[in-house]
């Protein structure tokens, strides 16, 4: 079974749908009472299903995965839906007379996307990696609402936390699969909120020796990296009152993937990483992360090699930010990433964050100008 976080269990020990629901953060209440009226509609197809508790927690999982994306509510419904659609215990035609036009077709592009099945997992070693990308722009364009993309993505990640405990093997194909198509999918729509999880299971499944002498090493020195990033982060916060900028400033966690391929990348021993030690800096406007560079460049020496300007030259996918490395106290390298708040969220959400709930739009989350294609995501 998928865990479920314990907030939403009861004193009883039952999960409790209405904790759950105002857990989700969704502002409309109309949006709340249709996604209640959807978990009953699941617990009344389900009853009496072998798999009735895998499916619901499945469905509950990718709900909470996509509700950290401010998805609309007809997304929510449709990815607890999905579990059931795609296990043949409700059709998608009684479906559509039950919940929905719009909430089906959501469903039935995810299903589409199994297509990525002509690439079995287990070949994907002799796959050559234009063969890997035709596939995943062959998905994208097969999409028309961006939003079938996000689910199945959820999905993917709903079902790597579920095989934690299964077989080496049936861990081992989720994982190939994952990272041939899912992770890069995730990148090119510049959501670093899944694509980060995704990245850091397929790494524990596919090398589990490195991922937990990483995750020792991280653990072993997490209290003084942290008292380390403290005293750094308040220095910074000091300096930049003093210039009169405006910014938010605090150590940011490192994704254990992340420093493995970096560490492949450039040959380097743990203790050789720039990274481990890091610091964000968000400002609201774009001349206050200008601003902030310059009192860190002032304070600290910086390591040219590492300064890298992604707000004048963004990444292919959007990614705006400035990075740069310095040495800070005792002669300790501190990697800082500097961008905007708006920067910040189309890193974490990516073409999500376009469709971002805003306060005054539409009911549940959905903007009233959603527009739901996948432009310039294609290519």
């Amino acid at each position: 079974m998928v865990a479920v976080r314990s907030a939403h269990i009861n004193k009883a020990g039952e999960f409790d749908p209405e904790k759950w629901i105002a857990s989700l953060g969704i502002t409309s209440q109309k949006s709340c009472e249709c996604l209640a009226e959807t978990w009953a509609y699941c617990l009344q197809q389900t009853q009496g299903h072998p798999d009735a508790s895998l499916l619901l927690w499945r469905g509950v999982e990718m709900v909470e995965i996509l509700s950290t994306l401010s998805m609309d509510i007809d997304t929510l419904r449709a990815a607890l839906l999905f579990p059931l659609a795609d296990a043949n215990v409700v059709s998608e035609d009684v479906l559509r007379e039950s919940v929905g036009k719009s909430v089906v077709n959501l469903i039935h592009g995810v299903r589409d996307m199994a297509a990525i099945r002509q690439l079995k997992a287990t070949h994907t070693d002799s796959v050559s990696s234009e063969q890997v990308d035709n596939v995943r722009r062959m998905l994208l364009a097969m999409v028309d609402d961006f939003r079938c993309v996000v689910i199945k993505l959820a999905e993917r990640i709903a079902h790597l936390r579920e095989v934690k405990d299964a077989p080496e093997d049936e861990r081992v194909l989720a994982a190939k699969e994952c990272t041939n198509i899912y992770a890069p999918l995730a990148n090119r729509l510049g959501i670093g909120q899944l694509k980060w999880e995704l990245e850091d299971y397929c790494f524990r499944y596919l090398h589990p020796t490195e991922y937990k002498r990483i995750a020792k090493l991280l653990h072993e020195r997490r209290l003084d990296r942290e008292h380390y990033i403290e005293e750094f982060v308040g220095h910074l916060r000091a300096e930049m009152k003093a210039e009169g900028v405006k910014a938010e400033v605090y150590g940011r966690p490192k994704h254990i993937y992340s420093i493995w391929r970096k560490m492949q990348k450039k040959n380097l021993a743990f203790d050789e990483l720039f990274d481990v030690r890091a610091v964000r800096i968000v400002a609201e406007r774009l001349q206050d992360c200008y601003a902030a560079l310059g009192i860190v460049h002032t304070h600290y020496r910086h390591l040219p090699d590492e300064f890298d300007d992604y707000v004048a030259n963004p990444k292919p996918n959007g990614y705006q930010s400035i990075h740069t490395v310095v040495l800070g106290p005792g002669g300790k390298t501190v990697e800082i990433q500097i961008r905007t708040k708006q920067m910040h969220e189309d890193a974490e959400l990516g073409v999500a964050a376009h469709w971002k709930y805003k306060e005054g739009a539409a009911a549940g989350g959905a903007r009233s100008d959603m527009k739901t294609g996948l432009p310039g995501c294609v290519n």
